[in-house]
């Protein structure tokens, strides 16, 4: 993650496709050996299937929200709006998610 800046700054831009379940639920899909030349031609060869992360109903709507142009801060907001303050994630409840997103090199973050 960007240390020099603000995280509340930042816009997170979603790394890898996804899809929503029946359930509603967003489900990121992961190339199996990589994104790089290597891991593409193996999962050509191999047929590997990508592998499907499977977000809980709140990391949904985060997700969902991150359409690489709202900042943290926006997505906060927004969530805060629909979700209302009682169901909405705090600014540290954000923060950890989003570490865990870029842990797992899911988002890659842009700055405003």
């Amino acid at each position: 993650m960007a240390r020099a800046a603000n995280l509340l700054t930042l816009v997170p831009c979603r790394e890898h496709p996804w899809e929503v379940g029946d359930d509603g639920r967003v489900r990121v899909l992961v190339p199996r050996y990589g994104a790089h030349a290597l891991g593409r031609w193996l999962a050509r060869n191999f047929g590997a299937r990508p592998i499907s992360v499977r977000l809980d109903r709140l990391g949904s709507a985060v997700w969902r929200a991150c359409d690489g142009e709202a900042s943290v801060d926006a997505i906060a907001a927004r969530l805060e709006a629909e979700l209302g303050p009682k169901e909405a994630p705090g600014h540290d409840r954000l923060a950890r998610f989003f570490a865990e997103m870029d842990r797992g090199r899911l988002i890659r973050w842009r700055k405003t």
